[in-house]
């Protein structure tokens, strides 16, 4: 289980106010691979999500079944994924 970074946690609040908690505690429980990056994966998930809850929902199923595919879709696939993270979500 990955805790959901402080700057992931307050776009998921941004984009889903009173529904955020459900979300983070969604990319809270959510499987990671040892050699996956948490933050990037979550970020991901948020990203291709679009602030729309359904798309959340949508994106977090894909995170588990095909997260490379979901990296991708997010644009987090490339060298650059923590340049565009930082760009999207502020400093760590």
């Amino acid at each position: 289980m990955a805790i959901v970074s402080d700057r992931v946690r307050e776009r998921i609040h941004e984009d889903f106010g009173a529904s955020s908690s459900r979300m983070v505690s969604a990319l809270e429980r959510l499987h990671i691979e040892g050699h996956t990056d948490a933050d990037r994966l979550h970020a991901a998930v948020v990203i291709a999500s679009r602030g729309h809850a359904q798309m959340f929902d949508d994106a977090l199923e894909h995170a588990a079944s095909d997260w490379r595919d979901l990296l991708d879709r997010a644009g987090l696939a490339d060298s650059e994924w923590e340049h565009q993270v930082r760009e999207t979500f502020g400093p760590a």
